[in-house]
């Protein structure tokens, strides 16, 4: 009895380990390349930010690789300068479109998606997702850094029926009057 107790003690021993080092060989899902993307994308902002200095989150749609750059300036002038290496989509996932904050969808070719020095960028919504079907939608906002990743084909586009701000403006009689400050 005691011997079947250790014996299936290892097996099951044996078994968790052999059962971690297979997770390594299942091809990643749309969330795990969408989180991937987005700590490039948050390291690309603070990396802008701690160097005073544009960074550039490059795609390519073609070759479905991306990578960051950085402006460098010198006596020779401005040039770019790699400061991550060209990473490439896994095989089952894709970027399919990359939607300005206007509706403008772009899907060849390459995107630039800038991060200026105090950290301001464009609103884009890059749709990701497997063979075939946008999985998740990953924001980009203008302000902040801030990246989120949505479920499905969620575009933060902007829209004819926003309201408008009312920023406060004084709409009284320009009258230099007692009487025209009373009347509100």
């Amino acid at each position: 009895m005691i011997e079947m107790i250790i014996v299936t003690a290892v097996i099951g021993f044996l078994f968790s380990i052999t059962a971690v080092s297979l997770k390594n060989f299942f091809a990643p899902t749309s969330q795990d390349t969408a989180l991937t993307i987005q700590s490039v994308l948050k390291f690309g902002y603070n990396n802008a930010l701690l160097n005073n200095k544009t960074v550039f989150f490059n795609l390519d749609f073609d070759k479905q690789e991306y990578y960051l750059t950085r402006v460098e300036r010198d006596e020779e002038g401005i040039r770019e300068e790699k400061i991550s290496g060209i990473k490439k989509l896994p095989f089952n996932n894709k970027i399919y479109t990359a939607v300005d904050f206007s509706g403008k969808k772009i899907s060849e070719n390459t995107l630039k998606i800038p991060y200026t020095h105090d950290g301001t960028s464009s609103d884009f919504t890059l749709l990701v997702g497997e063979i075939g079907d946008i999985k998740k939608s990953i924001q980009i906002y203008r302000y902040g850094g801030k990246v989120r990743i949505e479920n499905g084909e969620n575009i933060r586009t902007s829209s004819k029926d926003l309201q408008k701000v009312d920023y406060g403006i004084d709409l009284r009689e320009d009258d230099n009057s007692q009487n025209s400050l009373n009347k509100y």
